[in-house]
């Protein structure tokens, strides 16, 4: 007789199941979250837009007036596209008041209300009304366009006109192939009817809301997990474990006291001293400070009158007075005295980024109040901070950390006369922590806000919120655009002065005279980017392109309109040709080399999109026989992120007979000035990271710039003599661009921001970003909170948790900050500091054009263990023994490294470190952060911990692997993933840093991890519905194991969640003491041989009381595409016939899933496979099962087979 505790195996006579039981999915409301350190759990970004805590008001009358009009955040966007996505054409955002109720959906199967439906977690919506936006003609068009049931269309009418009528309910989702095979044409009707359509595989839905592109609970091949451990590692955790809990219990006090011990003020528990530059106290409170600072005021007013009357001050001052900015000195200088906030805008090159801030500084220094006065300006970039910081000290006749000086991350001077402070947006909102009220601050200046820097726009909601508590302070806004009238009304009609500025002539070249002058030619082929083809290749071949690019898309109907016909023939077919997508690397090489031959002297300013476009044409430029010459041309690149001694040789002049070339990003568009440009190559794009909210997904392409950017960069070849800008696309493309960019809080995922805003104590997340010059969308705010939430920085009401008030200490992102705290607790800091600071800047792994499969080979000695991280960490090892002896570049130049990136991790770490000390998780001398530092188990924990709610699913098939993840579906990894050039992966997960959607999603930086690790280090688990099930991120993640199995992880779970938060609330606990809890978690996590397997559609199991048995291996090999092994099979028939019985008969039945499943009899016994997506596959599967549930013992191979025959044989003489 069978066992009773497996789950698949009936007796003969039993009913057998027919079609697949749906596990139930949790839906968690607010209060089904579990308290916990690791956060809440997950609720995806389409149950937000139903689900808010805000949403309880709800009006009663679903079609109220003016609902439309709190429904319009979203594009518009087709009717149908080619994902099968059926859309209104005006898409309604979130209602800012929905009922907040319990609904079912209408499930087609029987065209009645199903309460049992798995999609009855969906909350009440409004229904939207009809659209009128669709004509009856359009309808009309798109029914005749294929073969369609008209009694079905008929049959659609009624049942959507009756949901858009019934508050109830939210969507209706069908499963019956007419449907799906009438498809477009009921998303038509609905999108008519103002709904929304998608169809999912072989699943349509129809919604009131808007449809995200992938939903896990309608995903029938969504990865299951049933988890195995071996019987002796389960039995020495136990030991460990029932050590540490009869430990505890014994001295339950002094552990309490001693171990576990609370602050009983969250404010008490760490020291911000120390973190952030404080300010220097200039209020006198005594007559002796008065004094002191009288006599400074004194002594800067004497230097200042010196320097001003010296030959060198005389002639600076007569270089300032000629520029715009110098002109307007007195207005400027008046207007700030009577107003409180001022905005200025000035067009490039006018002088008012170096000579504002000193005009107000002379000004406070020739009233004798110069020791009074603290002027901080605000920069976008670091670099921009310090040049300029440098030339306004220049200017002044001092060396920096004078009267001026900067700061910026890393690195800065400043002095104790400094009155004028430089420095990036982000070192200000630091300050902001710790000094809210700025107190001694008595200017600040925001400079380049047109840029509308995510930054940028939340330091304006708090200074605006400042300036009723400071009333003396004074606000100065800086723009080089006209647009400023934008910023005037968001300060209550603050008065606006222009500079205008002075640039020479320059003369516009577009593409169609660019051919023109030059002659040069375009075809198919010669418009290739080498770069893009080499770089990109396997991802190409991964996802083909099955529609336009947003770069192409975007100007095809102004390429459509346009009309060339004054253009030759041979001009007219070479825009025809002319590709969008394209940068142009040859076309830019010609160009430049038609400059350097035929052109009069000046550098030359080339405007790229981004890093990798600009080191990959520097490859291709050094190459060439002109271009390439260091005796002609002197090739410079310009970035965010370049180092000081770098930035100067951009503003230096060359020697005769050199032409400077600087390939540059944006930056140089208004923050740096390059005084000798008179050419200025513009390829028109940039790439800008959007943020789609529904499917929670940034995305990172190449797009069309603005007008304004364009006149920008058109205005930097115009600076010392007339000018000549060259755009590498048609006139009409450009008279295509939008006015003004995206502001990047609208394109940008939000949760730093949200963690500043509640580190800054400034109320509601939601409320206070409705403040903002243009707010970004809820639901955008609605999926940074929950992700704050998840992560266990944020509890339900939105408060700082222990954790998130650590996580605001650290200039990191939230996730590589869970890193670099769990990584001091444990005592496993060294690797983490690597990993951090690797993923805080540039990839230190480069690909030249040509040498990229020597870049690849030498990439390949760091990685050995599935992790991009770990590979991080040995390359940096090897650099640092490298630089003990010297040979640092050496060791970078033959592993392809860039030495540049090495530094600056190296800095990074020891700014992390010491914040680390700052906070109290680690000693002064950090003496024992590291004992666990070789353990890469634990390293590969530390990083699931950091990296969670990245996670997706590696599921193995006959050749390769395929990965999917919760919001996404199916994804890709990058090509230059160490996980990219594998066939297998041995672990059944990954960890990714990063996902951006280029044409599919693609993972960047991952680390493969075992079942243990994320059970133990992931997020907040749940129970399922039986005994051994567990779930994790709102249900998409389901582990199915033995009961005792599953209560051993939550018991782990439990108490290192305890120590985490205890650790935390009080980091002199001593971890030592609780090594039996580490230890057990440390050979969970070392020893897990990832045993278990993926199914699919698993049902749930009733409970059962499954007796604990010594789980084996198995020795089936299964696939894991589909249960069922290659061989299975054969190895039963082996084992059946050997004993005598009839060869197995396997029936199979077609799910209404259509899925099939097949059942194996043999010896009077039945035993059920699982659904799979084709007959041969479940059968295997169920063979498989069979021979699962015959294991026993240890033997293996052909052993085992002989030792089974002989039991079935036995067994059969017995009957």
């Amino acid at each position: 007789m069978p066992p009773s505790y497996s789950p698949h195996f009936l007796p003969f006579s039993s009913q057998f199941l027919t079609h697949t039981i749906k596990p139930s999915l949790f839906s968690p409301t607010m209060k089904d979250r579990p308290p916990s350190s690791y956060g809440a759990v997950y609720v995806p970004p389409h149950h937000r837009l139903i689900s808010s805590p805000n949403n309880q008001d709800a009006t009663k009358n679903s079609s109220a007036p003016g609902i439309h009009s709190k429904l319009r955040d979203h594009q518009n966007t087709p009717i149908l596209n080619a994902k099968g996505t059926a859309s209104p054409p005006s898409l309604p955002h979130l209602q800012q008041q929905q009922r907040q109720q319990q609904q079912g959906t209408y499930n087609n199967n029987n065209g009645s209300k199903n309460s049992n439906n798995q999609n009855a977690q969906y909350n009440s919506a409004y229904c939207l009304g009809i659209s009128e936006n669709v004509s009856d003609r359009q309808l009309e068009l798109s029914l005749q366009s294929g073969t369609f049931d008209e009694a079905n269309i008929e049959e659609w009418k009624r049942k959507l006109a009756m949901l858009l009528h019934d508050d109830g309910k939210q969507e209706f989702v069908s499963r019956e192939k007419k449907d799906r095979r009438d498809f477009e044409q009921i998303a038509a009707l609905a999108s008519r009817m103002g709904l929304y359509s998608h169809l999912y595989s072989k699943v349509a839905v129809f919604s009131k809301l808007p449809l995200p592109n992938y939903r896990f609970d309608l995903d029938d091949k969504r990865p299951q997990r049933e988890v195995s451990l071996n019987f002796g590692l389960l039995k020495r955790v136990n030991a460990y474990l029932g050590e540490y809990l009869s430990k505890k219990s014994r001295n339950k006090e002094s552990f309490s006291d001693n171990c576990f011990s609370r602050s009983s003020s969250n404010s008490s528990i760490v020291t911000e001293e120390g973190l952030f530059e404080q300010p220097e106290p200039l209020a006198s409170g005594t007559a002796v400070m008065e004094k002191i600072l009288l006599r400074r005021s004194s002594l800067l007013r004497d230097q200042q009158q010196a320097w001003q009357e010296s030959l060198e001050g005389r002639e600076m001052l007569e270089f300032r007075q000629s520029l715009p900015a110098y002109k307007e000195k007195d207005t400027i200088l008046t207007a700030i005295l009577q107003n409180q906030v001022v905005i200025i805008s000035g067009e490039t090159g006018c002088g008012k980024t170096t000579q504002i801030p000193q005009f107000i500084l002379e000004s406070e220094i020739d009233s004798a109040r110069g020791a009074f006065c603290s002027i901080i300006c605000t920069q976008p970039r670091r670099i921009s901070a310090i040049s300029v910081s440098e030339r306004v000290a220049s200017e002044r006749g001092e060396k920096l950390g004078e009267s001026v000086g900067y700061k910026v991350r890393l690195e800065g001077i400043k002095g104790r006369d400094t009155r004028l402070l430089f420095c990036t947006t982000g070192i200000l909102l630091r300050r902001l922590l710790v000094d809210r009220n700025l107190k001694g601050v008595t200017h600040v200046i925001v400079d380049e806000i047109h840029e509308r820097g995510m930054n940028e726009d939340f330091l304006l909601i708090v200074l605006k919120d400042l300036l009723p508590r400071r009333p003396e302070l004074k606000l100065i806004l800086m723009s080089a655009t006209l647009d400023a009238e934008l910023f005037s009304s968001y300060f209550d009609g603050a008065p606006l002065i222009h500079i205008p500025g002075f640039t020479y002539p320059v003369r516009t070249h577009f593409l169609e005279n660019i051919l023109e002058m030059t002659g040069y030619r375009l075809t198919p082929s010669n418009q290739i980017d080498d770069y893009g083809q080499e770089r990109m290749w396997k991802m190409s071949k991964q996802a083909p392109r099955k529609r336009k690019s947003q770069i192409v898309s975007s100007v095809e109907d102004a390429l459509r309109a346009a009309d060339f016909k004054d253009f030759s023939p041979q001009i007219q077919e070479s825009l025809s040709c002319w590709n969008p997508d394209c940068i142009g690397f040859n076309l830019i090489e010609y160009l430049l080399s038609y400059i350097c031959e035929n052109e009069r002297p000046g550098a030359v300013l080339v405007f790229m999109t981004g890093w990798d476009d600009i080191s990959s044409l520097k490859d291709k430029l050094q190459a060439h026989p002109v271009l390439g010459d260091p005796s002609r041309v002197l090739l410079l690149t310009c970035h965010g992120s370049m180092a000081s001694s770098e930035q100067k040789l951009i503003f230096e002049e060359p020697e005769d007979g050199v032409r400077k070339i600087v390939l540059t990003t944006n930056i140089a568009e208004t923050s740096i000035t390059i005084n000798d440009v008179v050419f200025v190559l513009d390829c028109g794009k940039a790439k800008e990271t959007s943020y789609d909210a529904l499917n929670n997904t940034p995305c990172l392409l190449p797009s069309w710039v603005s007008k304004v950017s364009t006149q920008q960069r058109r205005g930097r070849a115009g600076r010392v003599q007339p000018g000549e800008c060259y755009h590498l696309y048609p006139r009409c493309v450009y008279d295509a661009f939008t006015e003004y960019q995206l502001p990047e809080i609208l394109r940008t995922p939000l949760q730093s921001l949200c963690l500043q805003i509640k580190s800054l104590k400034l109320g509601s997340i939601s409320e206070f970003l409705s403040r903002a010059l243009q707010s970004p969308k809820l639901l955008a705010v609605q999926n940074a909170i929950e992700y704050l939430k998840v992560i266990g920085a944020l509890d339900e009401n939105e408060n700082l948790t222990v954790l998130g008030r650590y996580l605001t200490m650290l200039p990191v992102e939230p996730k590589l900050g869970k890193m670099l705290i769990l990584g001091a607790i444990l005592n496993c800091l060294d690797p983490v500091l690597t990993i951090v600071a690797g993923l805080s800047v540039r990839d230190p792994f480069l690909t030249p054009l040509d040498k990229k499969d020597l870049a690849e080979t030498a990439k390949l000695q760091f990685s050995h263990d599935h992790s991009d991280h770990l590979a991080l960490v040995r390359a940096y090892e090897g650099w640092k023994e490298a630089e003990k002896d010297l040979a640092g570049y050496d060791y970078c130049w033959k592993n392809f490294l860039s030495a540049q990136s090495m530094k600056a991790i190296d800095s990074l770490r020891e700014e992390f470190l010491s914040l680390l000390k700052d906070t109290g998780l680690i000693d002064g001398y950090a003496t024992s952060c590291n004992d666990w530092s070789y353990d890469q188990h634990l390293i590969r924990a530390i990083i699931c911990y950091g990296l969670y709610p990245g996670i997706c699913s590696v599921v193995h098939n006959e050749k390769s692997f395929s990965l999917k993840t919760m919001e996404d579906g199916p994804v890709l990894l990058y090509s230059n993933s160490v996980n990219a050039r594998e066939s297998r992966i041995p672990y059944p997960w990954l960890v990714f840093n990063e996902k951006i959607k280029v044409n599919s999603v693609f993972l960047r930086d991952s680390t493969a991890v075992s079942d243990s690790v994320l059970l133990l280090f992931g997020g907040s688990i749940s129970r399922g519905d039986v005994d051994g099930h567990l779930k994790m991120l709102g249900g998409y993640l389901e582990f199915f194991m033995q009961p005792a199995i599953a209560e051993k992880y939550l018991s782990l779970r439990r108490e290192f969640d305890e120590l985490i938060q205890n650790k935390l609330l009080n980091p002199q606990i001593v971890l030592h003491l609780h090594h039996e809890l580490i230890s057990a978690i440390r050979l969970l996590v070392s020893e897990d041989q990832c045993d278990g397997r993926f199914v699919f559609g698993r049902p749930d199991l009733k409970p059962s009381n499954m007796p604990v048995v010594p789980p084996q291996r198995s020795l089936i090999s299964r696939t894991e595409s589909g249960p069922g092994g290659d061989n299975s099979k054969s190895q039963l028939q082996t084992l059946v016939t050997r004993a005598g019985y009839a060869a197995p008969i396997y029936k199979t039945s077609q799910l209404e899933n259509n899925q099939f499943q097949a059942t194996v009899e043999f010896n009077g016994m039945q035993i059920i496979g699982q659904p799979c997506n084709n007959k041969k596959s479940a059968e295997k599967d169920a063979a498989a099962e069979a021979l699962q549930w015959l294991m026993s013992g240890t033997r293996t191979g052909h052993e085992y087979i002989n030792y089974m025959s002989m039991f079935l044989k036995k067994s059969k003489r017995d009957n």
